[in-house]
């Protein structure tokens, strides 16, 4: 009779569903630190609420990627170089440096609302949006996508 496999870890890397649970949990925590943070020194519900929701979708796709890296350079002891080891992994790269470009973006919504006295979407938005493509630009060059 097969066994099934519950384990969340097989051959020293994390399971698909493993870093699907941690990127939704890792999204919703930071969805709602980041709208939380937002709407106690904003006072603005939308603004507060985009922050969130850059934060957390840039966790969901960035945390589990990040987390099958750091699987498969520990499996290998660190020896083997980044973009071989971006290769190895089961997640998208494209998508680990998108979510991690609209991690850095929700970081400067907010900036740039300290900055202006105020949440403005006209500036907050697309300083966000070009926050989160410029760290897909260079994380695209510098892993050789």
């Amino acid at each position: 009779m097969p066994s099934e496999k519950t384990d969340a870890v097989t051959n020293s890397e994390p399971s698909e569903r493993f870093l699907t649970l941690i990127g939704v949990g890792g999204g919703l925590v930071q969805f709602i630190a980041f709208t939380a943070v937002g709407v106690l020194t904003l006072d603005n519900l939308v603004y507060s609420g985009i922050i969130g929701l850059f934060a957390g979708v840039g966790s969901f796709l960035f945390i589990p990627w990040f987390v099958g890296l750091s699987a498969v350079q520990e499996a290998d002891d660190g020896d083997v170089p980044l973009a071989v080891a971006a290769e190895r992994v089961p997640r998208s790269t494209q998508q680990g440096l998108i979510g991690f470009g609209l991690e850095a973006g929700a970081i400067v919504m907010i900036a740039a609302a300290f900055a202006l006295d105020g949440a403005d979407l006209l500036v907050g938005v697309p300083a966000a949006l070009a926050v989160a493509l410029a760290v897909y630009f260079v994380g695209s060059v510098v892993l050789g996508r």
